[in-house]
């Protein structure tokens, strides 16, 4: 049976508006200057991209704008695309997004699986509850746990895991530093079973010259632990590359479980 949660919010901010979506806990704050981490070296593959400059930056200002039923989503149509066919082919049972802004993603993955009949189990974890999207409190299927991302152990997210049905997706979608991209690589390295999903999302940073603001980001978590541990995951290159190569905001981030 379907366990539904309700969320409990404080504070909560117009869903006409959305808030400054990097927004990090302050131990997770490192100073770089600008041109640190400009090239993440090509382990497991290079995390060069069919993006060019010129249409990032505009594709990047429409994402930001993008809403779902009113709702701040932040995504763009490319990982929809994805995300909408991986439900379709891969039919998880569970989909858990790490970080969660205001909601729009899981209200969208909700939508998206009922229309096609599908019964998922949809979680969605933030360190902040106060920003989340009033829509959600009516909201069926939708559960939210809080939790720091970069320590996950330490929250209600394995006692969830221990009961979601399998095949997982996992969505790290949070803070976007290295620390936390790695560490949520390290989390699931013993939960995740074969071939199940885990998507590092928005490597494309680098690409916009941001990974000095993120400690070189999620391309450098995924390089540093394929070089530890090369044969924990695997880049799922059908979705990776799909519409090109890495011509995706997850660059590189389409991981399966060995």
């Amino acid at each position: 049976m379907k366990r539904e949660k309700k969320i409990e919010l404080q504070n909560q901010p117009s869903s006409k508006q959305a808030s400054n979506p990097d927004i990090r806990l302050p131990k997770q704050q490192k100073v770089h200057k600008p041109g640190d981490f400009l090239r993440t070296p090509p382990i497991p593959r290079s995390f060069e991209s069919n993006f060019t400059p010129d249409a990032l930056k505009a594709y990047h200002k429409g994402t930001m704008n993008y809403t779902y039923r009113g709702v701040p989503c932040l995504k763009n149509p490319i990982d929809l695309a994805l995300y909408m066919l991986i439900i379709q082919e891969v039919k998880p049972k569970t989909i858990l997004e790490i970080g969660s802004f205001q909601g729009g993603a899981a209200l969208f993955y909700r939508d998206f699986s009922r229309g096609l009949g599908m019964d998922i189990e949809i979680m969605t974890v933030d360190f902040r509850s106060n920003q989340l999207n009033e829509t959600f409190v009516e909201q069926e299927g939708i559960g939210f746990l809080q939790a720091d991302a970069e320590n996950l152990a330490d929250s209600g997210v394995p006692a969830f895991l221990e009961t979601a049905p399998r095949p997982w997706m996992i969505i790290e979608d949070s803070a976007h530093t290295f620390d936390v991209s790695f560490a949520v690589l390290d989390f699931f390295k013993d939960r995740l079973q074969k071939d199940e999903l885990l998507i590092i999302e928005d490597g494309i940073i680098e690409h916009q010259g941001g990974n000095w603001r993120y400690d070189g980001g999620p391309n450098r978590a995924i390089h540093e632990f394929f070089r530890l541990h090369k044969d924990v995951y695997r880049i799922d290159e059908y979705y990776n590359d799909f519409f090109g190569y890495n011509f995706t905001f997850n660059t590189n981030g389409f991981l399966r479980k060995n």
